[in-house]
């Protein structure tokens, strides 16, 4: 294909890339009419049937007086009858007065004041939104008009079925506690994060050297999950003192972590361990299932919302792309009239937002919220981007929880001291397992999970009695062990749940009423807090992988107290934040979207959810790689075309396959197993799981562990002074 076609066709896919995000955007403003419709409504009945109870009372005590004249009943029948006829009237809302509304209202939305700055919407008049409506003509809705200033091209027809099968995407129908089936907008949420790109010049001059380019990379997701109002409930803020209370684990959450885990080390011991497999293979649970486990396992719609050519490190381009946003957030404009004391009349806005959240990685939240607080003396809601919620997602959380762990548990120093994390790395020569994890992650991640899996199978063999993988238990715990095989399944059941808890009771998971067991042997001590991180770890990803929010938001309290006392000032306010939003800040279906909205599964298949922000990264990547097929070409404008075709092209390419009858792959990584180096580690921990004396690694001559370096009364006071 020529370079022209190329071109065109880049302009043929990314025409009107963000049409469903416009299509979800107005489904809830059509939700927020009704409710508002209906409010009023409802209002309405209450006052007419007031007035019936006056007019009534007042007919009663006069009825001696008027009983002589023979036309008063027939009269209060007459105005009865019509009283009532007038309250059916207005209380049945019709569909065409609500989409008429909805059409006089995004008529009034053309008026309003976005930020009118030529540097915000920089060189994208193809796909600027400050002039956008999405008009649905009440006597043909089977077609969508997008108007964009200075473009003739910006319209796009839907036709009846295609607008359908949106509507279904939607929505979804639930059926409420009288039986009712009721319809229900799931929402969306928009990710974003920088994206970086060097291009470099092939002869460098003093005006032609390599330029870095700076952009911002922008997607939607519709939520998979719906959440009814009344299905949560919102509570008042406490104080301050009671705050901690709520945001830390509970004693609860230390008894779910720990069962949660022990069906993590059942999943280890059966891979591992022979005779824990032919006992209890039938029996592990693969999936620990949560109340919306079928929606999560369903795939993920997601829509790319192109690049924005503005750089996050500048707070001028943050406000500019936070302004961006703003146009996808649903709102139902309310201008109202209000008289001042000096009689002067003025218009105030009352504009209704529904709020959007926003997500990225710790410094794109800090950003946004910066930029939104400039916007808060502003006038009207939409100048101080009301709507718009920052919040954080899990995968560079997940990376710098690992950090963490680097930070306490790895030292190159310590080479020559057996059961460290340096010394396994050396004794299986993993050389890209480097200091900084954020590095090169992939690696320190596959070797992180290798070393607490054998951790977990070397402290099992010892307690069992094992010398080596392939023995059976030779201890008086399991007495007759080999044959075990031939009980009932609820004896097995039981069996494995009484083992798998014994491993989790040695590690010192409970985050309330700890006691810190000050023994001599440092070597264990390091063992054990290693194991206990890697554990939580462990069962952040897995929740993750499952898409269980009430799992990830368990783990978020865990991790509060461990970036709070490890230095991490950043991450423990963004933990501190996302667990205010999700217990008092945010609307009850807000803060379940929160929790439930975190994740993206692209194979629509249990246990494969990824983080949102991850998501992301991997846009970026498939946006970098079409770049670079530019070439030369590697213009703003052209970036832009390819970024908004990016949803497009996917199945383009995959259509052109299966024209050409190009096999397809399967896409899975499966990870390769590490049974040699397994051996290897069991050999190395073998001694250190067992209890000794007077043992010490000389460069962690006293291991501290973060989860527990802050007292409950420290970390209160913690709390406390960034509640303010």
């Amino acid at each position: 294909m020529s370079h022209e076609s190329v071109v065109a066709l880049h302009k043929i896919c990314g025409q009107n890339f963000d049409a469903d995000v416009l299509i979800w955007r107005d489904l809830l403003v059509e939700d927020m009419l009704q409710k508002q419709q209906q409010s009023s409504c409802q209002s309405h009945n209450t006052c007419t049937y007031s007035n019936e109870s006056d007019t009534e009372s007042n007919e009663s005590s006069d009825s001696d007086e008027d009983s002589d004249e023979n036309g008063t009943d027939t009269e209060c029948d007459i105005e009865d009858d019509c009283r009532s006829e007038e309250c059916e009237s207005t209380s049945s809302c019709s569909e065409e007065d609500i989409m008429e509304k909805l059409k006089d209202n995004h008529s009034k939305s053309i008026d309003i004041e976005y930020e009118d700055d030529d540097e915000i919407t920089g060189s994208q008049n193809d796909v600027s939104c400050n002039e956008r409506t999405c008009m649905h003509d009440k006597d043909s809705s089977d077609s969508l008009t997008e108007s964009c200033s200075g473009s003739s091209e910006a319209t796009i027809d839907i036709t009846h079925e295609q607008q359908d099968q949106l509507l279904d995407d939607s929505e979804v129908t639930t059926e409420d506690s009288d039986g009712a089936k009721r319809s229900h907008n799931l929402g969306y949420r928009i990710c974003g994060d920088n994206i970086d790109k060097t291009v470099c010049s092939r002869y460098m001059r003093l005006d032609r050297k390599n330029n870095s380019l700076h952009y911002f990379h922008l997607f939607a997701v519709q939520s998979r999950v719906c959440i009814p109002r009344d299905e949560m409930h919102f509570t008042s803020m406490p104080d301050k003192t009671e705050i901690a209370a709520t945001l830390l684990p509970s004693l609860n959450d230390d008894q779910i972590l720990k069962e949660n885990v022990a069906i993590l080390v059942s999943r280890i011991l059966t891979n591992n361990l022979k005779f824990f497999r032919l006992t209890f293979q039938e029996l592990i649970q693969w999936h620990i299932k949560h109340p919306y486990y079928k929606e999560m396992s369903s795939k993920s719609l997601v829509v790319p919302l192109g690049i924005l050519l503005k750089n996050e490190n500048k707070a001028s381009d943050m406000i500019g792309i936070v302004n961006h946003i703003h146009h996808y957030v649903p709102a139902v404009p309310d201008i109202q009239e209000q008289v001042l004391s000096t009689g002067e009349t003025v218009d105030v806005d009352q504009t209704s937002l529904h709020t959007i959240l926003f997500g990225g990685d710790q410094l794109t939240c800090a950003r946004a919220r910066s930029a939104i607080d400039n916007k808060l003396n502003s006038q009207t809601p939409h100048k101080r981007f009301m709507g718009i919620e920052p919040v954080i997602e899990d995968w560079h959380t997940k990376v710098n929880f690992l950090r963490v762990i680097w930070k306490y548990y790895y030292n190159p120093k310590s080479s020559a001291e057996h059961g460290t994390l340096f010394q396994l790395r050396n004794v299986i020569h993993r050389t890209n397992v480097v200091k900084d994890p954020m590095k090169n992650y992939n690696a320190c991640d596959d070797f992180f999970v290798l070393v607490i899996e054998s951790h977990i199978v070397a402290l099992a063999m010892n307690i069992l009695g094992m010398t080596n993988a392939d023995q059976a238990p030779d201890s008086s715990i399991l007495p007759d062990a080999h044959l075990l095989w031939m009980q009932p399944d609820d004896f097995r059941t039981n069996v494995l749940k009484m083992l798998t808890l014994r491993i989790v009771d040695e590690l010192s998971l409970n985050f309330n009423n700890f006691v810190y067991k000050d023994t001599d042997d440092k070597v264990r001590q390091y063992s054990i807090q290693l194991s206990s991180l890697g554990c939580l770890y462990l069962e952040y990803s897995d929740a993750i992988r499952e898409g269980d929010g009430n799992r990830v938001l368990r783990c978020w309290r865990y991790m509060l107290p461990i970036f709070a006392s490890s230095g991490c000032k950043n991450y423990a306010i963004e933990a501190f934040n996302l667990l205010l939003q999700h217990d008092y800040i945010l609307p009850p279906q807000e803060a379940g979207q929160l929790i439930w909205g975190r994740f993206i599964n692209v194979k629509g298949q249990p246990g494969h959810n990824i983080p949102n922000d991850l998501h992301m990264e991997h846009l970026n990547r498939i946006l970098k790689q079409s770049i670079s097929g530019l070439g030369a070409n590697k213009s703003a404008s052209a970036m832009q075309r390819v970024a908004q075709a990016l949803g497009a092209i996917s199945p383009f390419l995959r259509n052109f396959d299966e024209e050409c009858k190009i096999s397809q792959l399967k896409g899975v990584h499966n990870r390769q197993k590490a049974e040699q180096d397994m051996k290897i580690f069991l050999t190395e921990l073998a001694p250190i799981v067992s209890l000794g004396h007077s043992r010490r690694h000389k460069t962690f001559t006293n291991p501290r562990d973060p989860l527990h370096m802050l007292s409950y009364s420290e970390l209160n006071a913690w709390i406390e002074k960034h509640i303010t």
